[in-house]
């Protein structure tokens, strides 16, 4: 018999995914924002250094990765807990 999926199980399964998405999203956008500077297309105000914007993506997709590692571990979680849930007597 299959265990019966809650509504708290779905809230964690989409909370988690979304978190997911948004480290992806965020990555994606730093990976961009860099490849903008590598490749020149990228407008900087005169007198601004390159190495500036470069940082701040740099640090942006740092910061995308722990949320997608949170992400990942929201995913465990929630597997895990839903897998540990013991079946209701038939």
């Amino acid at each position: 018999m299959s265990r019966v999926v809650t509504r708290a199980d779905r809230t964690r399964d989409v909370m988690a995914v979304l978190v997911l998405i948004a480290g992806f999203a965020l990555y994606a956008y730093a990976w961009w924002g860099m490849r903008g500077l590598a490749t020149k297309q990228l407008v900087i105000p005169k007198g601004i250094p390159a190495m500036r914007y470069f940082d701040t993506y740099w640090q942006m997709s740092r910061f995308a990765i722990l949320i997608m590692i949170a992400g990942t571990a929201a995913i465990v979680w929630s597997c895990w807990s839903y897998s540990s849930r013991i079946d209701p007597a038939a």
